[in-house]
């Protein structure tokens, strides 16, 4: 089994854009653009490859597509339907952010509030502050990382056994002065959100967000749904697609535990953006990039991310959880809303979703180009090049890249938003591939027989890191 973080859906390193060409002449009618978009979505099953995902894309109050493709269940042949219903992993963070940020706004809560006065049973941490779990800047270890954490995937445990994964470790970093992405300061939050509030995560949500706002597929993800109407879960391994690992649904929690359709979300979405969950000026804060105790940028908000596609601004986040992948979009300058919920993990619907909008507003697309021949790499090989680097990024951001082992090869896994788990195809020379995005290279580099960091291409970006000891 290998290792998952909720984000929790982006290609592996979402510093680069990948291959592009022009784009053929802009659709001239409203039918043309349409099946231009339902042409992508319907690719895209074949080329992810994916079972089945559900796929929507709303631009102002006009709903261009929002259609199933794919099957929901491949074993019962059911089709993927817009009522389908999806795991949502870190998209849930938003969720859990929004909660949070409605007690600050009502002087319940205030972001500079450290755990020390609100989780006081974790004196370790006790001056990291509500703002440094929102936006990822805590420095404390992310369970999701830690190598204890596959072997009780199985087990039913309750928020504060998965934070005991990461108790003891020391900090990655001084809080506030670098940004890590990081599970366990999700699952601090609800935790937070329980104690202040006394009313069970899943309770709150359901009642303060779900209820209101009509959603009436969403909820928190069973662990083993009966209703028909949720998707099967699928892992993308090596080319292969296979039935999902179990994960008990108490594990993702605050973190990346909700479930719920396209439909509902675009409820959700159009609720947030709008001024209904928070106002518009907490909603800034959530989509704008925070800054660190040094000055940096972390390039995260509270559970969303900003970004550009192309000259626009763009919000967005993805949700990888076993079986699951999703990504959602929002360009405010151009009413364009897309989102992606599929049943693979792996498949990378943000690919999809970033072709979708720019279809839409006339940019060229992101393609996927042959990787060249792969070269055998000996079992007894891999073990040298296993470990974690970290990747410093053009922005001066820190990405810490697992290289992990399996029974199927190699694999590689970025600690952060939108990046799922992709094998490596090994090269030769100590360099490896991945079959997303044929221009990217992970080369390590060796002293002395030993690993001492890698240098990532990708889009034209040459970046590097030091392997940790």
């Amino acid at each position: 089994m290998r290792p998952l973080h909720f984000s929790f859906a982006a290609s592996l390193f979402a510093v680069a854009l990948g291959a592009q060409q022009p784009t053929t002449a802009p659709a001239t009618t409203r039918a043309e653009l349409v099946a231009r978009l339902d042409s992508l979505a319907r690719d895209f099953l074949k080329e992810a490859p994916a079972i089945g995902a559900t796929v929507a894309v709303v631009r102002g109050s006009d709903t261009l597509l929002l259609t199933g493709v794919g099957e929901r269940d491949r074993d019962r042949h059911l089709p993927a339907e817009t009522g389908t219903i999806y795991h949502i992993g870190s998209i849930t963070k938003q969720f859990t952010s929004a909660a949070i940020l409605r007690l600050v706004d009502a002087g319940t809560l205030s972001l500079a509030d450290s755990l020390g006065k609100l989780l006081p049973q974790y004196p370790q941490w006790r001056n990291v502050t509500l703002r440094q779990l929102l936006n990822h800047t805590s420095g404390i270890h992310s369970y999701t990382t830690s190598g204890e954490w596959p072997r009780h995937w199985k087990e039913d445990l309750k928020p504060a056994a998965i934070v005991d994964f990461v108790a003891k470790d020391t900090f990655d970093f001084a809080p506030g002065t670098q940004w890590r992405y990081n599970n366990t300061g999700y699952m601090l939050l609800g935790m937070v959100l329980e104690r202040t509030t006394g009313v069970p995560y899943a309770e709150y949500i359901r009642r303060t967000f779900f209820v209101p706002f009509s959603m009436r597929s969403a909820t928190y993800c069973p662990s083993r749904p009966t209703d028909k109407a949720y998707a099967s879960g699928y892992d993308l391994n090596a080319g292969r697609i296979e039935p999902t690992k179990y994960l008990s649904m108490t594990q993702p929690w605050a973190a990346g535990a909700l479930c719920m359709s396209v439909p509902d979300f675009l409820r959700w979405q159009t609720a947030l953006t709008t001024g209904q969950v928070v106002p518009a000026a907490t909603y800034a804060r959530m989509s704008t990039s925070d800054t660190l105790s040094t000055g940096g940028l972390t390039n995260y908000g509270y559970g969303l991310m900003p970004a550009r596609l192309g000259t626009r601004t763009m919000i967005h986040h993805g949700g990888d959880v076993h079986g699951f992948s999703a990504e959602q979009l929002w360009l405010p300058d151009d009413s364009l809303r897309v989102v992606v919920f599929t049943n693979t993990l792996g498949s990378n619907p943000e690919f999809l979703a970033r072709n979708l909008a720019s279809t839409v507003i006339g940019l060229p697309l992101r393609t996927k180009t042959k990787l060249p021949q792969s070269v055998f790499l000996a079992a007894a090989d891999r073990a040298k090049y296993q470990g974690m680097y970290d990747i410093v990024l053009p922005s001066g951001r820190v990405l810490p890249l697992r290289v992990f082992g399996d029974a199927d090869g190699l694999a590689a896994k970025g600690e952060a938003p939108g990046q799922g788990t992709i094998r490596l195809v090994y090269l030769g020379s100590d360099s490896f591939g991945a079959e997303f995005d044929a221009s990217l290279r992970l080369t390590v580099v060796f002293e002395n027989g030993a690993a001492v960091k890698a240098r990532l291409m990708q889009g034209g970006v040459t970046m590097e890191g030091a392997r940790r000891p």
